[in-house]
């Protein structure tokens, strides 16, 4: 191979992915390409190279050594290539280029008009940066802080991880609910105590929480997993499970303003001053960030705004 074309960096770009997937079958979702048109690729880049790069079969998929050798140079190649845009960034005087917001949670409707106003403020300070905003299981928010692949986060902050700074943001009361049909929605809460809630299914993030969070899911029992909100909400609403929701989020279906509505009392709250908890959200960047002016600008902003949510 004399040089690089783009489609050889097209079938890299496939070969990085597999690696980091750990195979073939793991990278179909985040190609959206079936295995067999993965393995074509793969076959070209090692005929084109050369070089046999991976094993794959029945014992699983590792790579030979000259394939961790390419994956090595594959993550030079994207550095260099990242280098050379923020070194082409930074001979402009106004911030450009992308600016990418991470969030791990579902906002209630009172934070996304804060993020908006937020948005606001940043996009006429600073017009010439493209914003991308996105959501992401919190461990992938977490390496991509780390690698530079993202500039900021919105992200509970109870779990700190070395090289990244936490700014607390806002805290939003969470309380134990249940749905229409579920056996403790007519239960008067002076008849509800924490052995009775333990006999009924109930719903876990599937991740861990803070320590007051923690305190009151080992009151439950758990037997479904919702990390995000909306997806907690059905479970809810099925009347099958007991589980936590932001109150903000549960209000529409606790009551309605019109008589005949559907969501007329679809949800209650079980003991609310007593099964609850604070729900905590910081704003996150890496330490020492590669765009420095960016991330410093948009983490001033929202920590500016920060006292106008609390």
């Amino acid at each position: 191979m004399k040089s690089l074309t783009q489609f050889d960096l097209k079938l890299l770009q496939v070969f990085r992915t597999v690696v980091e997937c750990g195979g073939f079958t793991a990278a179909e979702t985040s190609l959206n390409v079936t295995r067999s048109t993965i393995s074509i690729h793969i076959a070209n880049l090692e005929q084109r190279l050369k070089l046999t790069l991976c094993h794959r079969g029945r014992q699983g998929f590792s790579l030979t050594s000259e394939g961790q050798q390419v994956y090595n140079g594959i993550l030079q190649l994207s550095e260099a290539q990242n280098s050379f845009s923020r070194l082409i960034a930074s001979l402009d005087n106004q911030l450009s280029g992308e600016l990418l917001l991470l969030t791990a949670d579902q906002l209630p409707p009172s934070r996304v008009q804060w993020l908006a106003r937020v948005i606001d403020q940043l996009a006429s300070t600073a017009p010439e940066l493209e914003l991308s905003l996105d959501a992401a299981p919190l461990q992938h928010i977490e390496l991509a802080l780390l690698r530079d692949e993202a500039h900021l986060a919105l992200m509970p902050g109870y779990r700190q991880i070395d090289g990244l700074y936490y700014q607390p943001l806002f805290s939003t009361p969470i309380y134990l609910c249940c749905g229409q049909t579920h056996p403790l929605f007519d239960v008067p809460d002076q008849e509800i105590d924490d052995a009775l809630l333990a006999e009924y299914p109930a719903i876990h993030p599937g991740v861990d929480i803070d320590p007051a969070g923690r305190l009151q899911l080992q009151k439950l029992t758990p037997k479904a997993k919702a990390y995000q909100f909306d997806t907690r909400l059905a479970l809810l609403l099925s009347g099958r499970y007991l589980g936590f929701l932001p109150e903000e989020l549960a209000a529409p279906y606790l009551s309605a303003t019109e008589p005949h509505s559907q969501l007329h009392s679809q949800l209650r709250f079980i003991k609310p001053e007593h099964y609850h908890y604070a729900f905590k959200q910081s704003l996150v960047c890496k330490h020492n960030p590669k765009d420095k002016a960016k991330v410093k600008l948009a983490f001033d902003l929202f920590h500016a705004m920060m006292i106008n949510t609390t």
